[in-house]
């Protein structure tokens, strides 16, 4: 048994050591590092192009929930997504777009109420969450505000 893990060890490592090496054009493909929640925002304002077909990965705070189904095994939740930067002194820009989220595996994530202890593995309102998810377009919020809406993959609290 003592042999079992050094030996198990090495051929991981000698395995390991085969694989292709990842390359940042691969990366780039698959991965959109320059969307930010401001340039998606921005996009959404203006009527550009948006990285559809491409994941990104945002970060922000969670400024709003709204569970859409809570059937556990048609689980579906949308949230808003928000995050701003100071203009000069007296300002500030906000950025917001929209996360939505299907499928059982997030029902455990998304408490019906907020819990009363502070919990890391929930997403509850003001979350600060790491997002990974696909652009899907562009709807209208309330006000008729353009948003970007994203298909939510992973989600992650990063507080």
């Amino acid at each position: 048994m003592r042999r079992t893990v050094p030996v198990f060890a090495s051929l991981l490592l000698l395995s390991a050591a085969s694989l292709p090496a990842l390359s940042h054009a691969d990366l780039d493909r698959v991965i959109d590092l320059s969307a930010t929640l401001k340039s998606l925002a921005t996009a959404a304002e203006q009527g550009s192009a948006l990285p559809q077909g491409r994941t990104v990965l945002l970060s922000g705070t969670v400024s709003d929930v709204a569970i859409l189904s809570k059937d556990e095994a048609g689980f579906k939740v949308r949230i808003e997504l928000i995050t701003g930067e100071w203009i000069g002194l007296e300002d500030v820009k906000a950025y917001t777009c929209y996360v939505e989220f299907t499928g059982p595996e997030y029902a455990r994530l998304f408490p019906a109420r907020p819990p009363r202890e502070a919990n890391r593995q929930l997403v509850t309102l003001n979350s600060r969450v790491l997002i990974l998810g696909r652009v899907v377009g562009i709807t209208t919020g309330p006000q008729g505000v353009r948003r970007v809406l994203v298909d939510g993959a992973y989600i992650r609290s990063i507080e």
